[in-house]
């Protein structure tokens, strides 16, 4: 046991507790994860935001093939009031993202997604009895609140509660809830397209799902991350409880230990109160002494050596000690850097890359095609990239984020390159096949993993780089959404795709030198490939 600075301490503490999970073999991280009623209701509710996200973005496809300007009290509608409609939503999420940084970290990212619900049911209902274009606008920036809130939250809250051998399942099941929701709202369009203003139905029903997540608090825990940083250890070992409801109390208090030693560790890089510093200290040895008589196995001095603060460590020079801290509060930040500029770079190349110019006008896109009823072919396109979300599901963590993201990338190129030439030579067949296969090539890998990118995060810095990476998603796709009809007016649709493609061959090459794999990584594992560089191998080198 070091005798000198508490990062050395708690840096044997880690070290010592790595070898106990791994003799007693009881590190519920690794160990299979069955899916139950209740594990499902916890997994399912949480991907409510998803759903809602996934909605509120794809009806207004619906919603503007229906829109007429008397509805309104216009005149007329034109291109720039469309795309006013549409991107204002995505300035909304914009600010949203920003919005939902300190709300999760102060009220929790439970109640923070409870807190975005209940904004979806307002927003919904001021657009359903929308009587002007401003009224509409407005309800449309509350909803993209709303929706950046949620794009943000539901990640972290997932990536938190999920164990590392299921995460990437987890965090892509939200992604099947998004083109769930976005399929979803091309359904109802086409359902309810006869009905006299049937958008106001559309925007209605967004507001079904947010009560039902209302309903299923109750059975949706806080994330224990979260709750370990707040020092309420109590309500975190119940949490774990809860989303690991066949671990045995061994297991639960290995693992509650675990984050415990992690907030400690976080304490050399960030300031963290000394009461609370203090008051896990506390808990951490009342914990010990509960695994202590249910695993003969762990010695009495390692367990109490590896709660109690050095005696050395009050005689260490001022100096040294404050050199030291700073140097780690840079390494800390040189990590949080670097993994927020994967996250970021990443989250811009899935919107220049075109695919929510499809989403949101392709009804436009194909009316003007002279199809008799546009909404089919922008059906197909919800379609595809619903079911081909379920290929991201079930190969992201067998084949890992960057061979999925290096192998799909490619494909959307192609499809890019296919579509262009068959706007220019007007080929209708040609233009269905090749958005399909751009957008089964984006649903694939693009259009899920870059929202996976929180998990390169550190846990005290996790919901801020999560508003970074969010905050680029909206941005990018509020410049795209806003210029897009107005770029294929001036340049035309075959040179748009063909910038597009140009995109997505510099996401590859970004992907290819910057992007790392880390499949099968604990959230704590995950922080080591970021600190001298990237190390894009390590998971190959260290466990392949």
């Amino acid at each position: 046991m070091s005798t000198g600075s508490v990062e050395d301490i708690y840096s044997d503490l880690y070290s010592t507790f790595s070898q106990l999970t791994c003799t007693t073999a009881d590190d519920i991280e690794q160990l299979p994860y069955s899916i139950d009623l209740k594990t499902s209701l916890i997994f399912v509710g949480s991907t409510v935001g998803g759903l809602l996200f996934g909605y509120d973005t794809g009806v207004i496809s619906g919603v503007l093939l229906n829109l007429k300007p008397e509805d309104l009290s216009r005149p007329s509608l034109t291109d720039f009031n469309r795309e006013i409609i549409t991107s204002i939503t995505s300035i909304g999420s914009f600010l949203g993202s920003i919005i939902a940084f300190p709300l999760a970290d102060r009220c929790g990212r439970r109640i923070t997604l409870a807190i975005c619900c209940m904004v979806f049911i307002i927003s919904g209902i001021w657009m359903a009895l929308s009587r002007s274009l401003l009224f509409l606008v407005v309800g449309r920036l509350i909803v993209g609140i709303a929706v950046g809130v949620a794009a943000q939250c539901t990640p972290i809250y997932l990536s938190e509660i999920s164990p590392a051998n299921v995460r990437g399942f987890m965090l892509t099941l939200n992604s099947v809830a998004i083109t769930g929701g976005q399929l979803l709202s091309y359904m109802f369009a086409f359902v309810l397209r006869d009905l006299s203003q049937s958008w106001r139905y559309l925007f209605g029903i967004s507001a079904i799902p947010a009560i039902m997540f209302i309903s299923l608090l109750d059975f949706i825990p806080e994330s224990p991350r979260w709750l370990v940083t707040r020092g309420k250890f109590p309500e975190a070992h119940s949490a774990l409880k809860m989303i690991y409801p066949g671990a045995s109390v061994h297991q639960i208090n290995l693992k509650l230990r675990r984050l415990i030693i992690d907030l400690g560790k976080l304490n050399h890089y960030n300031d963290i109160d000394e009461p609370l510093l203090q008051q896990s200290r506390s808990f951490l040895m009342n914990l010990n002494s509960s695994i202590l008589s249910q695993a003969n196995s762990i010695e009495v001095p390692v367990i109490n050596n590896l709660v109690q603060p050095s005696n050395s460590y009050s005689s260490l020079p001022n100096q040294r000690s404050s050199l030291k801290r700073k140097r780690h509060v840079h390494k800390m930040e040189a990590r949080t850097k670097r993994a927020l500029m994967v996250g970021c770079t990443l989250m811009f190349f899935q919107q220049v890359t075109g695919f929510n110019a499809f989403m949101y006008y392709s009804p436009i896109i194909f009316s003007k095609l002279n199809i008799q009823d546009p909404l089919l072919p922008a059906i197909l396109v919800a379609i595809t990239n619903f079911l081909f979300t379920f290929v991201a599901l079930r190969y992201v963590e067998r084949v890992g984020k960057r061979s999925m993201l290096l192998y799909t990338v490619v494909i959307m190129i192609i499809g890019l390159l296919l579509c262009s030439t068959g706007f220019e030579k007007n080929n209708l067949n040609l233009l269905l096949t090749s958005i399909v296969i751009f957008v089964a090539g984006y649903a694939s890998a693009m259009g899920t993993v870059p929202w996976s990118c929180v998990e390169f995060l550190p846990l005290n810095r996790r919901s801020f780089g999560a508003s970074c990476i969010s905050c680029t998603n909206w941005l990018t796709n509020a410049i795209v959404s806003l210029s897009y009809l107005s770029i294929i007016d001036k340049i035309g649709d075959s040179s748009t795709m063909l910038i597009f493609a140009m995109f997505s061959t510099f996401s590859w090459i970004f992907i290819y030198f910057c992007y790392p794999e880390v499949r099968g990584l604990s959230l704590e594992e995950i922080g080591k490939i970021f600190e001298n560089g990237i190390d894009i191998y390590n998971v190959y080198r260290n466990y392949y």
